[in-house]
């Protein structure tokens, strides 16, 4: 379901990875269904000169950066939270008691994004 959601807005332009066998049992629900679909989700767009699909970020990390940036953000700034992607410019996106926030390093303070990860991803532009 959320991998039809991100395939339709970023309007097919992903590529999906091998899916994961085993996982954190700690993670939130929504990211254990994507994970174990695709261990993590990439956009993808022509290359302009030769058409060429290229890989261009994540869209969800796969689960070794989940664990990673989850890690890192917990210790450097007490996150509570999963932390699943980032919005291109260095502040990550989070699964909090199942709501999706965006945190701000600088001024270390998260704004809640969507009441779930389906509706983050079905109305986030």
């Amino acid at each position: 379901m959320i991998i039809e959601l991100i395939s339709k807005k970023y309007k097919s332009c992903i590529k999906l990875m091998d899916p994961i066998e085993c996982i954190d049992i700690n993670l939130p629900e929504s990211l254990k269904e994507i994970l174990l679909s695709s261990n993590g989700v990439l956009e993808t767009m022509p290359h302009p000169k030769t058409g060429e699909m290229m890989d261009i970020g994540w869209i969800v990390y796969s689960y070794d950066v989940i664990c990673r940036a989850t890690a890192y953000y917990k210790k450097e700034y007490g996150l509570s939270g999963t932390v699943f992607s980032d919005d291109g410019a260095g502040n990550p996106y989070y699964i909090f008691q199942d709501k999706v926030y965006e945190f701000d390093p600088i001024d270390n303070e998260s704004v809640l994004k969507a009441d779930s990860l389906e509706l983050f991803f079905h109305n986030h532009e």
